[in-house]
């Protein structure tokens, strides 16, 4: 985790908001937990802490090499202010597998999806602010969806331009609007370019 700590901050060129989070990143294991998750899950900036917890498969995988959800949940403490949660999960994605490719993240096993089978009920959050929709947790499927949709999304903002410019859609309280600024196209665009025109 200490590596990790180093590697996120590399990346995102971040470095963690201690007088919010406190000064230390507090990692709890269980076996009975079934998603890993943040303190207070989705919940987090309304409350947020420097807590992270991992269910024990998660961990058994970070341990070996090949999961990389843990890196995942460190961005989410080190980007923890949002307007998308798609650009946040995405980019928690995007950070967890620069740092270790190939590994499985969250739901999504390595590169789980082909991409122009992502439903186009997912492709229409991608990149706005609309709240957070409620089979993100009741549906397995469509959650593994929304989450690999959301990183092939900032992945593709990332090859783009930068990471840097990504960071600033994010800090954006308009991104559907900012991004035509800062990438020269609409949401929609963008969203054609990945996934194909769709919707």
């Amino acid at each position: 985790m200490e590596r990790a700590y180093e590697q996120v901050q590399k990346v995102t060129g971040l470095t963690l908001d201690t007088a919010t989070l406190g000064p230390k990143v507090r990692v709890y294991v269980s076996g009975s937990l079934g998603v890993s998750h943040v303190w207070r899950g989705y919940q987090h900036p309304r409350d947020p802490k420097g807590f992270i917890f991992l269910n024990a498969r998660v961990y058994r995988g970070a341990l070996s090499g090949n999961d990389a959800t843990y890196i995942h949940e460190l961005t989410h403490l080190f980007t923890w202010k949002y307007r998308s949660h798609t650009l946040r999960e995405g980019i928690a994605d995007y950070v967890a597998l620069t740092i270790l490719p190939g590994a499985a993240v969250g739901p999504n096993e390595g590169e789980a999806w082909n991409l122009s089978r992502i439903p186009a009920e997912v492709l229409e959050y991608l990149g706005t602010i609309k709240p957070i929709p409620g089979w993100v947790t009741t549906d397995p499927l469509r959650r593994s969806a929304y989450y690999f949709a959301s990183y092939r999304f900032a992945k593709y903002l990332v090859e783009r331009e930068n990471f840097a410019t990504l960071m600033k859609l994010y800090a954006s309280d308009d991104p559907e609007g900012d991004i035509k600024t800062l990438y020269g196209i609409s949401r929609e665009e963008a969203v054609k370019a990945v996934f194909g025109p769709r919707f």
